[in-house]
């Protein structure tokens, strides 16, 4: 196995903590390529207006071109061909890819720079993940970079409880950057530094020992698989029409952090600054929830929602939470707990059954957080019906908890009781309320 020096660890926290280090990078980034990008998958083709005509591709014996640091070296004609092919894939479904792009690009911006990385980097998560920071891929990979579970623990991107390093912004850009330049000062060049990303670097370079492969070649030459290659195309493809100008992005917006201390309701908080809640947060999808009960959470703002906020605002926690219903639980000892009436508990459960399931959740009066289970990101909430592997050591209590749903809830979905005994390679049925990383 390899060693890659200089990989750095970004740890997210409110507050973001950045260090180098030296990681062992070989097996574990070997895995990224399985799949095809999920950036087209993710995102539904649209007419594009506005874009320029398919460049002719000029004979093989065309000189080489420096167009762009990442087209370094190409020949002429194979940078014609691979623009051609990025402006068919792309061109279509630009608006959608660029219009997301606004909620995140200056701060993706902001790291490249920091790093002194070239800045079409920023195409990278245009093939990655249609610039969707909350994309998730059939194989696990996740955010903005799609970074696998593995690659994300070893380049030091960690999801604490509330939130994820994968979907946060700075923190991924931060860590894939640092990869990605870390890659190109091993293989050499940027083509063989985006096959490493895709396919892992210890595959590459056992492939290019075999069969080596020079910038003057075609990329379909390139010994690496066809999935791969196609992942090298449309990055060099789009690198060439960003150049052009014949796909641009729009202007991001700009915003600036705000330390928020906790209890805090980010729907009302969304409400003062005069921000729909999905934005909020697509300007925040590092965020898990969109309630925090203890501690300091730092959110991105544009000025003019700062604005509206104003000076003197402070944060305001929810009038209701939900608690689990424990062993031993019912509607009079929950009363109790949380200093309220059976009545108001049922004035904020209409429907609710005398008789109380471990592991649903009640709305109760927040007179006590201790329990209280906060509500999920919308942004996470929405289309999440899995079809859920059993693993070794799961429960439906470990299940429930890892999905942001109840035992009750997967029992009553898969039909089953809550005694049933389950097995690793079972299936189940999960509405989840979270994702895991």
């Amino acid at each position: 196995m390899r060693r890659y020096e200089g990989i750095f660890a970004a740890f997210l926290a409110p507050v973001l903590l950045l260090c180098s280090c030296s990681l062992d990078l070989g097996q574990a980034l070997d895995s990224h390529g399985a799949q095809a990008a999920p950036a087209l998958a993710a995102t539904q083709a649209e007419d594009g207006n506005g874009v320029a005509s398919d460049t002719a591709a000029p004979t093989p014996s065309a000189p080489v071109v420096h167009v762009s640091p990442l087209l370094a070296g190409l020949p002429a004609y194979e940078v014609a061909r691979i623009q051609a092919e990025a402006k068919r894939v792309f061109a279509p479904i630009w608006p959608r890819i660029s219009d997301r792009s606004r909620f995140v690009r200056a701060r993706l911006l902001d790291v490249l720079d920091r790093l002194d990385a070239p800045p079409g980097l920023q195409l990278v998560p245009v093939v990655e993940s249609g610039y969707n920071p909350y994309a998730l891929s059939q194989a696990g990979a996740l955010g903005l970079w799609q970074l696998m579970p593995g690659t994300a623990r070893v380049l030091g991107v960690r999801r604490v409880k509330g939130f994820d390093g994968r979907r946060h912004v700075e923190v991924s850009t931060d860590a894939a950057a640092r990869y990605l330049l870390n890659l190109h000062e091993q293989f050499g060049n940027w083509p063989l530094a985006f096959a490493a990303y895709h396919d892992g670097p210890g595959a590459v370079a056992r492939r290019i020992a075999r069969h080596p492969w020079h910038l003057k070649d075609d990329i379909d030459s390139m010994p690496v698989p066809e999935v791969t290659r196609t992942y090298v195309r449309h990055i060099l493809g789009l690198a060439a029409l960003a150049k052009m100008g014949v796909l641009t992005f729009p202007a991001p917006y700009v915003t600036r952090p705000l330390n928020v201390q906790a209890p805090v309701d980010l729907t009302k908080l969304a409400h003062t600054a005069g921000v729909d809640i999905d934005e909020l947060f697509r300007l925040n999808p590092g965020l898990d929830r969109s309630q925090y009960f203890h501690g300091e959470i730092t959110l991105q703002l544009t000025e003019e929602q700062l604005a509206r906020l104003g000076d003197d605002w402070e944060p305001e926690g929810p009038k209701s939470i939900r608690v689990a219903v424990r062993t031993g639980d019912s509607l009079w000892s929950l009363a109790r707990a949380h200093h309220t009436s059976v009545a108001s508990i049922r004035r904020l459960n209409p429907g609710i059954s005398r008789v109380l399931h471990i592991g649903d959740l009640v709305w109760v009066p927040a007179n006590r957080l201790a329990r209280a289970q906060a509500l999920p990101n919308p942004l996470l909430a929405r289309g999440r019906r899995i079809h859920y592997r059993v693993r070794a050591g799961d429960s439906l209590w470990t299940i429930a908890s890892r999905f942001g749903t109840s035992p009750h809830a997967i029992a009553r979905i898969n039909q089953i009781s809550m005694d049933t005994v389950i097995r690793p390679g079972d299936r189940l049925w999960i509405l989840a309320h979270l994702r895991p990383s």
